[in-house]
């Protein structure tokens, strides 16, 4: 009897099913609905972190980065290499350079060396580089017809950076996205603007370095990330790691000191033996100098005892010359003697042949005196050249000793200035403080650490939504299962009079409904868990450069997604069975007495209630007489439209932030950013260029620094104010609207974001530090709202106080003429050469505007979920009323009324519930919006929760429009109701 009672039972089962397969389709979608959400919501963070496992994995990303403030040699990155459960340990050098961007502004660049094993690249187009010149660059900044294309160092790096590199130009070869680099943040710099624009790789020869700036260290293991077995496993390795670099570290630091110390010496002893041989050679030519003069005494003496011995000659010749004179005048008396005698000079010398022999010598001994007069002219002639050579010598000598005393100042110059040199450096040496070490992990990564959030903040929203879709699963089924049951009370009175036991009869209605669930929850979750990772992924992939997501099957979500829908259904049915089958079987086949009617609140007012027809009046009656009908009515379709609100609260949170935060509080055009600090006062290009296309422009600092608040860091911008110039610049409001006052002295105000995720309050205390470890410590003076990055504000009189020195102004706000092009003006900007990079606003607005789009692809997904949610809702209960209601209609017919008079009293009910549960969700909505926004946190936005009038509106719309929907559905059943039902009687 039992087993043919079970069979039967089952036919009639599989009767009702068939019978009412729309109730049951309804249990099954609102169960589909709700598992599908819970469980897409709940995998989308398993299956990011599994998906970011696998290519962390693949790429090999670091378990410890390993830096020094003296860097690592190769000895050193062996020794890590022989640890235990080390797998691979890498040298690499990294280092930030300026360089001029596709949009021609002078913007950083984190240049790394390719690496071998750890932290993989993956090329997205074009090779790795081959040569020392080439590179492959961020996918984020380049496309792939930039390959071919030239980065240029600019003239504007220090020289000491420029030097680490080989090239001052590298070829395109690649583009690349970086494991070390997951998400779109690059990070902060000490250059330029203050943040890294991208990432570039360059072979190891490319860089002029003979150290490793950092070491990264990957150990033997497969531990998932952000696992609990991970972080314990890393923790327990690193005291060991913090030992080892501190022997590493110190190990090269007293080798540095070592080769530091012999290098000093060395160059001491090189002095003494350069001092030795300069002191021998100014010896040497001192001798030659005293030598020479003594050469030149010798020759003037010898010049001297020259001139006596000529004027000695010359006096015998003039003696001899006399003495010739006498004897010629003797020869000449003698021929005038014979003259005078009438005889001729010739007679006279042939009769006087020894006169004539006497005038043959005095004609000779005049030619031997001529000649020695010549000779002597001749002598004295080459001693005034010797004369000249000796003046010439002792010009010389007296240059001479001129050089040698200069040679021997600069060589007790020099000797002194290497000496104190010498004595700098082995001071600098002495004095020079034990470097600094650090271990970090991987959660130093900002893509790692934000991968980790960001996959979390589905999670947390998982936890709270699906609650909703799992409430009104449970009502529905309840209000389903409810009426089935009384629609079978007779049946089930018949039942037990039949002797059919409780157990049985129940499970009829237990397999109805059980059925419709697992079925449901078999759908909801491999279709949630395929489809929401996707979607959700596709809309993190604006922040993160990984792979697809791809499918995982959870047991343990599946078990309690099965558990939670059997819940909801079988055990609102169980609920709802048990009253019903308490009764005895007599009871059960008489029909329930009708509620009692009451009068309703609007009676009470006889102004509104005389005015309204009939109709109307059985209407509002029926509303509010069936109360439990209503309750439930209201609570789906109230959740239904929150769910709507929350998705339209989300788009609206979202999308406009841009709009507001260069609208609103960054108002100015453009920012320029300039090489070296510029001064209000001074005429520049820059001035001469901005009188033309600029209506004002003022001076700012910005800079990015380091916030600390209760053992808390956080990097911010840091922007220094002149107080006359931020009011057509910069507009500070509160949250609430009010708006909030510049800083004084010793002040600062700071974005609203970072005040509440770090508990910071007006006139609490924190501290900035830059990259210089320039302390600040100001009071917090006001919170302004801010939507786009992490913003403190000071005034120049308070950075002066606290860092001794006046601020850098080298960044203009820009408020352009009205009918000028910004990115004409700031192409004629970027000409100048005082200007290192220019920001149009406008660029950056699109920017952000364009991401916070891609969150439409989220919110899409929600209100769709949400439609479809309210569809099944006001389809069940719309169905469930006209079933309760089926003889009242059929009476109704019965009357004359019309179709469309009949469709009008009974879905004019609907629709009045449905604006009052909307009406009620309203307020639901804005809450769990809510909740929901504060549950998403992406680090550089800060929303706007809020909601519009808009969202309101259409969610109202919506609701009311699947109502309206919903009842031209069930039109179709109004019509097929025969009026010979009105006649039918349960006695």
């Amino acid at each position: 009897m039992t087993r043919l009672s079970g069979k039967n039972m089952r036919k009639t089962t599989l009767r009702e099913i068939k019978q009412s397969f729309g109730r049951y389709v309804a249990i099954l979608a609102i169960i589909a609905l709700g598992v599908g959400f819970f469980a897409g919501l709940k995998i989308v963070k398993p299956s990011m972190v599994e998906m970011a496992d696998g290519y962390w994995q693949e790429m090999q990303l670091f378990d410890y980065r390993l830096l020094s403030t003296i860097g690592f040699d190769e000895e050193d990155v062996e020794a890590f290499r022989k640890q235990e459960d080390v797998s691979f340990a890498e040298g690499v050098i990294s280092a930030d350079i300026l360089y001029i961007d596709p949009e021609q502004n002078e913007s950083v660049m984190k240049v790394h060396s390719l690496p071998e094993k750890i932290n993989g690249i993956r090329l997205t187009a074009g090779r790795m580089p081959e040569a020392s010149d080439e590179c492959v660059v961020d996918s984020h900044l380049y496309t792939e017809e930039s390959i071919g294309t030239k980065i240029t160092l600019t003239d504007t790096n220090e020289e000491e950076d420029l030097e680490l590199f080989v090239h001052g130009e590298y070829t395109i070869v690649g583009i690349a996205q970086s494991s070390y680099y997951a998400n779109f943040e690059r990070g902060n710099t000490a250059l330029g603007t203050g943040k890294v624009s991208g990432f570039m790789y360059i072979p190891g020869e490319g860089f002029d370095c003979d150290y490793f700036t950092e070491v990264f260290v990957k150990l033997d293991h497969n531990l998932p990330i952000y696992s609990e077995e991970y972080e314990d496993y890393i923790e327990a390795k690193e005291d060991t790691w913090e030992e080892l670099c501190r022997v590493q570290t110190e190990a090269r630091f007293d080798s540095f000191i070592e080769d530091a110390q012999e290098e000093i010496d060395d160059a001491r002893t090189e002095l003494e033996e350069e001092r030795e041989d300069a002191e021998d050679q100014l010896a040497q030519a001192e001798q030659e100098l005293l030598d020479a003069e003594a050469d030149v005494e010798s020759g003037e003496e010898e010049i001297a005892n020259t001139i006596e011995n000529l004027d000695l000659m010359e006096e015998d010749l003039n003696e001899k010359e006399d003495l010739l004179n006498t004897q010629k005048q003797d020869v000449e008396n003698q021929l005038l003697l014979l003259q005078s005698s009438g005889i001729s000079i010739d007679q006279g010398l042939a009769m006087m042949p020894e006169l004539q022999a006497a005038q043959q010598k005095l004609l000779e001994a005049e030619g031997q005196i001529e000649a020695g007069r010549a000779d002597i002219e001749e002598a004295r002639g080459k001693i005034e050249e010797k004369k000249v050579d000796l003046e010439d010598a002792k010009q010389e000598i007296a240059d001479g000793w001129v050089e040698y005393e200069n040679s021997k100042v600069e060589l007790d110059d020099e000797i002194a200035e290497a000496e104190a040199k010498l004595a700098d450096a082995q001071a600098k040496l002495d004095d020079l403080e034990e470097p600094d070490y650090y271990v970090l992990q991987r959660n130093s990564n900002i893509g790692y650490a934000c991968f980790e959030s960001d996959s979390s903040i589905i999670d947390g929203i998982a936890n709270v939504v699906p609650l909703f879709f799992f409430m009104v699963a449970a009502l529905v089924c309840m209000t389903t299962m409810n009426r089935m049951v009384e629609e079978q009370r007779t049946q089930i009175g018949v039942l037990k009079a039949l002797g059919y036991g409780e157990g049985i009869i129940m499970s009829k209605y237990l397999f109805y409904s059980g059925s419709a669930a697992i079925i449901g929850c078999v759908l909801g979750f491999f279709g949630g868990t395929w489809l929401f990772p996707k979607v959700i992924w596709t809309a993190y992939c604006i922040m993160y450069t990984m792979e697809d997501v791809h499918y995982i099957f959870d047991g343990s979500l599946a078990l309690v997604s099965l558990l939670v829908a059997i819940l909801c259904s079988m055990g609102a049915t169980w609920f709802t069975c048990k009253n019903e089958l308490s009764e005895t079987a007599a009871n059960l086949m008489r029909p329930k007495a009708p509620k009692a009617g009451k009068r309703v609140f609007l009676e009470y007012i006889p102004f509104v209630w005389k005015r309204m027809k009939f109709l109307y009046k059985v209407s509002v009656r029926n509303i509010f007489r069936y109360k439990k009908r209503f309750f439930m009515m209201v609570a789906g379709i109230s959740g239904c439209t929150a769910l709507l609100v929350t998705g339209f609260g989300i788009k609206d949170s979202v999308a406009d932030v841009a709009d507001q935060q260069f609208e609103q509080i960054q108002i100015y055009d453009m920012s320029v950013s300039f090489k070296d600090a510029q001064n209000a006062g001074e005429e520049t290009a820059f001035t001469k260029e901005a009188a033309e296309a600029a209506e004002k422009y003022a001076y700012f600092s910005e800079k990015s620094v380091d916030l600390e608040f209760d053992g808390k860091i956080k990097a911010v911008n840091l922007v220094v104010t002149m107080e006359s110039e931020t009011e057509e610049y910069l507009r500070f409001g509160s949250t609430d609207g009010e708006p909030v006052e510049r800083p004084g002295d010793g002040e600062a105000i700071l974005s609203h974001k970072l005040a509440q995720t770090y508990g910071i309050g007006i006139g609490d205390t924190i501290l900035l530090r830059d990259e210089d470890m320039h302390q600040i410590e100001v009071k917090i003076s006001g919170i302004f709202e801010n939507f786009i990055y992490n913003y403190v504000y000071i005034n120049a009189e308070t950075y002066k106080q606290n860092v001794g020195e006046e601020a850098e102004f080298k960044t203009a706000y820009v408020n352009l003429k009205e009918g000028h092009d910004a990115h004409q003006v700031s192409a004629a900007f970027m000409k100048l050469e005082e200007v290192s990079a220019v920001t149009v606003n406008a660029d950056t607005r699109e920017r952000f505007a364009s991401m916070m789009t891609s969150l439409d692809y989220v919110v899409a997904l929600i209100i769709f979920c949400a439609a479809f949610l309210a569809f099944i809702v006001l389809y069940n209960l719309t169905n469930i009323n006209i079933t309760e209601r089926i003889r009242e209609i059929a009476t109704l017919k019965v009357l004359g009324f019309y179709k469309k008079e009949s469709a009008s009293y009974v879905f004019r009910e609907n629709l009045i519930l449905a604006v009052i549960g909307s009406g009620v969700g309203l307020l639901l909505g804005k809450a769990l919006h809510a909740f929901v926004m504060s549950q998403i946190n992406v680090d550089m936005v800060a929303f706007d929760v809020r909601i519009s009038a808009r969202g309101y509106v259409y969610s109202i719309l919506l609701t009311l429009l699947f109502a309206s929907v919903v009842n031209l559905f069930m039109s179709v059943k109004l019509e097929k109701i025969n009026m010979a039902e009105s006649l039918k009687s349960v006695d």
